[in-house]
């Protein structure tokens, strides 16, 4: 169940949930907070749909596979999945959960509560991050941008797509290049650029059974 009267009102979710679900859930939302992530961009990371990891996030899907996990440990760059599994709850049974999401244009606040059955609730956790471009200048975002662009065009005239590549390899090929500031919103902008080219050589977004989306150089 999901509630939001409008734009400025907290969004308000609920769902049954393990305790391996919530674990999991808040173990993703700090991997990714950390980073500097936001929901679209590890999505994107992850070979997924953009909006793939907000639905997670807002309990309109529940629980992650296994290849989620893996998917989500390279996107985050992790050496491994000990720091993501995780089950903090200490109850084996499913119980019914309350999640509510208040955004301005500073900062996102999440709380999960377990809702008991007295009608009383218990914090589970209360996370709370930046939003994505509160405070960058304007301009800095466009140099960034206008940066992985010239160097997606190198690699796209180069012999890099000639093989599928993943969203994530591009990201660290162009990261390692050029600088840290660099972030994976910039490189999805200058790939749609490269994917609504009308004339070939054009780059083209493919699907993977085992790497999800991935871009490859087409000449027909």
């Amino acid at each position: 169940m999901k509630k939001k009267n409008n734009d400025t009102s907290p969004l308000i979710s609920r769902a049954t949930l393990s305790s391996v679900n919530v674990g999991m859930l808040y173990s993703f939302m700090v991997k990714r907070i950390a980073k500097g992530y936001s929901t679209s961009e590890v999505s994107f990371l992850m070979g997924y749909t953009n909006d793939y990891m907000k639905q997670k996030e807002e309990l309109d899907s529940i629980g992650f596979s296994f290849e989620d996990m893996h998917c989500f440990r390279h996107a985050v760059e992790e050496k491994s999945l000990n720091g993501i599994i995780s089950n903090f709850e200490h109850q084996k049974a499913t119980a019914s959960y309350q999640l509510t999401k208040i955004s301005d244009p500073v900062k996102t606040a999440v709380r999960m509560c377990r809702m008991e059955e007295d009608g009383t609730e218990t914090q589970i956790f209360h996370l709370v991050e930046s939003n994505m471009g509160h405070g960058s200048l304007k301009t800095t975002e466009m140099e960034n941008e206008a940066e992985v662009a010239a160097m997606l065009n190198v690699l796209f005239e180069g012999r890099m797509f000639y093989t599928p590549q993943s969203p994530l390899q591009i990201f660290q090929k162009c990261r390692n290049t050029l600088s840290d500031t660099v972030a994976p919103r910039h490189l999805q902008t200058a790939l749609q650029t490269l994917t609504k080219k009308k004339e070939f050589p054009k780059l083209k977004r493919i699907k993977s059974k085992d790497n999800g989306c991935m871009y490859e150089k087409v000449f027909e």
